[in-house]
């Protein structure tokens, strides 16, 4: 099955399902072979997609996704993209998209009948300008996942993959995500920040937050101990609460339950070992309050002195020399 997109001249065709053959998906090229990039092409040819090229700034890299690929074309130039290229996507750090962007701008392309993508969860379609001032249809298409270098391609697999653009770029974002084996979620321009700054706190957030676990633990006569081994179960257990039953549904502790003299027993450890870590306990506490109160646990009057002790822990934190 395909899908035409028929809009100012453009008409490339893009394989619906993962058994897409390279006959009705267009010929691609993948700029950046970092941890993403590496990731999506190998995923492009499982899903039956021809990677023609790999840019790269870095040839190594280029050169051995290349390979991995089937051969295709390996440049640290974008000046080298084949003429017969119809999707473009831009795996490059974000402060390189506006570059990289005006630099494909400039070459010598049919922009008209070819699609261009980047993968930045951060900026919408329009740092692709140039591009689209080319005649080119944009998009951002970002998968909501984390990616290392060893990240098989396999990690496409039933995640969601956001998608921001012109008409043309979102009809074809969708049928790229439904091909990767990816779930689309469109969104406005507006709300790139916000999403992006939701998928970091999931993903970044909860390592740093495991940082700290482990630096306090650190501090006990647990130091030894693995962190992963001793609260992976519990992190698991959590997690399967949150998807049965939301956030709210899963708060337990003593927050929830309007448990001051726990909380001013951990904020007192926390001052006399780690000090610099209770404006974070502090606003996670504060945070699973009104989590609290919203869910009906926790009565508002029961919560405000709760809300003050916190406050002013973190004002003793912040007076206290260092």
């Amino acid at each position: 099955m395909q899908v035409i997109v028929q809009n100012s001249g453009l008409r490339p065709a893009f394989g619906m399902s993962n058994s897409a053959s390279s006959s009705d998906s267009p010929p691609v090229a993948v700029i950046g072979a970092g941890a993403v990039g590496t990731a999506l092409a190998r995923r492009l040819v499982q899903a039956g997609y021809e990677v023609r090229a790999v840019v790269s700034r870095t040839p190594a890299d280029a050169e051995m996704l290349a390979e991995q690929v089937g051969g295709a074309t390996a440049s640290d130039r974008v000046a080298a993209l084949p003429s017969d290229v119809r999707l473009v996507v831009l795996c490059v750090p974000d402060d390189a998209l506006a570059t990289v962007a005006a630099q494909l701008a400039a070459t010598e392309h049919p922009w008209p009948q070819t699609v261009v993508a980047h993968t930045s969860g951060r900026h919408p379609a329009s740092v692709l300008s140039p591009l689209a001032d080319a005649g080119a249809p944009t998009l951002s298409f970002h998968p909501l996942q984390t990616f290392a270098h060893d990240t098989p391609p396999d990690a496409f697999d039933g995640i969601a993959i956001a998608i921001e653009g012109g008409e043309e770029g979102v009809v074809v974002g969708r049928v790229l995500a439904d091909a990767l084996g990816a779930h689309p979620v469109v969104l406005s321009a507006d709300d790139k920040a916000r999403y992006h700054c939701a998928a970091a706190l999931a993903s970044n957030g909860l390592a740093a937050l495991m940082g700290t676990v482990q630096e306090v633990l650190a501090s006990t006569s647990l130091q030894e101990a693995d962190p992963a081994d001793l609260f992976g179960p519990l992190v698991e257990q959590t997690w399967a609460n949150v998807r049965e039953r939301g956030p709210e549904g899963a708060l337990t502790g003593p927050v929830a339950r309007g448990d001051r003299d726990t909380v001013a027993a951990h904020l007192e450890a926390l001052s006399d070992t780690t000090p610099h870590l209770v404006p974070l306990y502090a606003a996670l506490s504060t945070e699973m309050a009104r989590m609290a109160v919203r869910r009906g646990r926790l009565a508002p009057d029961e919560a405000r002195p709760l809300f003050k002790q916190l406050r002013e822990a973190v004002q003793s934190a912040q007076e206290s020399p260092r």
